[in-house]
């Protein structure tokens, strides 16, 4: 027993040092190949070389000829099952094990042979009488939660995937309890057929009852009743507790949501919900940079607390400087005013514009009530004040305006930074009465939309385009004062020209601006690896005078593009790089237009 393994490690010496066990091993290397040609099949033949042991496992060969048999045993079970997981119940699988002379690995060939793959010639869903009586679980239903028909290959892959949809299914209208049993199947040998059985454990049938929420310290537990997407005494429905979690989560406010129901209460028609959350920090501070050949270096800071009252209300501060703009920003959102889930958004400000169009110090304070009236659908309306003195060309405009903002937003993308799919609009109408320039009113209209394309379902190629207009209802352009006019050129518009600088010039090169504006963009974007991509872009734009974009070729100044992405936890680190198709010149054939603009930023360019 002195020996033996059990007392002590068997790579050691009586005196405890470690050597180094040379024990013989049987080296070899693994074939798989179809017995009949005619059944051959490339993807079958790989996803058996992937799932194969002998092939994963042939850097570490069997110290005993005992132990590759056992290898290969518990292979050709394995490989015979991975035939029957793609439908072919009656596939084969035989080995040859041929010795090699000398010191060289034997070979061990796997020939397989699949048999005609299987169909699936019925499905059925069993479950209790009253079950099937408030589902209604037709056929047709049964089908759009299983994803497949009868007279399709078998696949036993999802087959189980299948089960756990009908599993979900159950939890989504009214069986908070329920759970599917394993699936079985009826083999036809000669028809080469499977009927498919799905057996249904509903448990009660379940609505809505009350809800405790716990785990808030300083957060009123009606800030989150009123996010409750469900209603007591409706059908339960798992759905509304996942879409109840998302709309927690979106506030910022709680690091981790439980949503479940009750487990100690006693079954019953009503189930009890259990909610438990954690509060986050509420505070957050935060800084950032950016560059643009034409607007230098930026940066800003920012803090914002959450929840500084009790009840959800959000107070932000921020500067920004840069060359061109500086700007410092309180602002204040009050949560559930008047109705769950409306905001009244407040915010006061004071700016300083300095740009090749004009110079601008001006204050602006704002209310606006916005009401959500579907998930991706919102309205908002408001007043806003604003006073300030603008410059152009050594003339001074005064202004002493009050507006009257109309918005509608819709956001149907899947992601705030980074979006793949999906789309979005936002238009706005906002009349003015005051002082602005040599008018006493006007009313400026805008429209900007995006829209995302995914070439591949994984997102590593998409497809995005952007358009936005605008239209300014004024006399002339003159009586508008300069910064209410609409410019382009720069980050958010074509990138390819410099800050406003895109449009009608004076004889001085300064920016005239416009009362209408057209532009629009399409840029592919290519995800390469996890952290890095790349982009190609489009972009055009124009503006006018008149009331309505000038589209003709002269007005219409075209920008192309490209730029690398690094991807990170917060967002693509995007660096861009553009060119103008046309580069402009003035009465002394000097460039106007810059050959490159450059742009550092973080978040997509739209």
């Amino acid at each position: 027993m002195g020996g033996c393994s059990w007392f002590f490690d068997a790579d050691k010496t009586e005196t405890g040092e470690k050597v180094a066990l040379d024990l013989p091993s049987i080296p070899y290397k693994t074939m798989i190949t179809c017995k009949v040609p005619a059944e051959s099949a490339p993807e079958v033949e790989e996803y058996l070389k992937a799932v194969s042991l002998l092939i994963k496992l042939e850097s570490r060969p069997p110290t005993s000829r005992n132990a590759l048999y056992h290898r290969i045993r518990s292979d050709v079970a394995r490989l015979k099952q991975a035939l029957a997981e793609k439908g072919y119940l009656d596939g084969h699988v035989e080995f040859v094990l041929t010795e090699a002379k000398d010191t060289a690995p034997v070979t061990v060939t796997l020939n397989y042979a699949t048999g005609k793959r299987y169909t699936i010639s019925g499905i059925s869903v069993v479950a209790t009488e009253d079950f099937n009586e408030r589902l209604k679980l037709t056929p047709s239903k049964a089908a759009k939660a299983i994803h497949f028909h009868p007279g399709e290959e078998v696949e036993l892959i999802r087959i189980q995937e299948a089960n756990q949809r009908l599993s979900r299914y159950l939890r989504d209208h009214g069986y908070p309890y329920g759970n599917m049993a394993e699936p079985e199947g009826q083999v036809d040998r000669d028809a080469k057929q499977l009927y498919v059985i799905f057996r249904a454990n509903p448990g009660p049938y379940s609505l809505f009852g009350k809800t405790e929420i716990r785990g808030l310290k300083d957060l009123d537990p009606e800030f989150v009743r009123n996010r409750l997407v469900w209603q007591e005494g409706t059908r339960f429905d798992e759905r509304q507790l996942e879409e109840t979690r998302r709309k927690l989560m979106g506030t910022g406010l709680f690091s981790t949501i439980e949503i479940k129901p009750d487990e100690n209460a006693s079954v019953s028609e009503a189930v009890p919900l259990s909610m438990h959350l954690t509060e986050g920090p509420p505070r957050t501070i935060g800084a950032g940079l950016k560059y643009a050949t034409t607007e230098g270096i930026g940066g800003q800071v920012f803090w914002s607390h959450r929840n500084m009252f009790g009840a959800g209300e959000g107070v932000g501060l921020m500067l920004r400087t840069s060359p061109r703009l500086s700007k410092a920003k309180v602002d204040l959102d009050i949560p559930d005013i008047f109705a769950p889930e409306q905001h009244l958004r407040n915010e006061i400000s004071a700016s300083r514009d300095q740009n090749r169009a004009f110079t601008s110090r001006s204050l602006d304070a704002g209310i606006r009530l916005e009401h959500p009236f579907t998930e991706t659908v919102k309205g908002m309306v408001g007043i806003t004040g604003e006073t300030g003195k603008v410059k152009r060309a050594g003339i001074d405009y005064f202004n002493r305006l009050i507006g009257f903002p109309l918005e509608i937003q819709i956001d149907e993308s899947n992601d705030l930074i980074d979006p793949t799919k999906g789309g979005r609009l936002t238009a706005q109408v906002t009349p003015y009465i005051g002082h602005s320039g040599k008018d006493s009113r006007l009313m400026i209209s805008t429209a900007k939309g995006s829209y995302y394309l995914r070439v591949f379902k994984d997102g590593t190629a998409v497809v995005a385009g952007w358009l936005h207009g605008g239209a300014i209802a004024v006399g002339s352009l003159d009586n508008i004062a300069p910064n209410k006019r609409f410019y382009a050129g720069g980050a958010g518009s074509v990138r390819a020209y410099g800050y406003k600088l895109l449009g009608p010039l004076d004889t001085n090169r300064i920016p005239l601006g416009g009362r209408s504006i057209l532009e629009y963009g399409i840029e592919g974007r290519f995800k390469v690896t996890d952290t890095l991509g790349f982009v190609v872009f489009a972009e055009a734009g124009s503006l006018s005078a008149k009331a309505s974009p000038d589209m003709s070729s002269p007005a219409r100044l075209w920008g192309v593009g490209v730029g690398l992405r690094y991807y990170t936890g917060v967002g693509p680190i995007r660096f861009d790089i553009a060119t103008p198709m046309k580069r402009r010149r003035d009465g002394s054939s000097k460039a106007i237009d810059s050959a490159y603009q450059f742009y550092l930023s973080v978040g997509q360019a739209f």
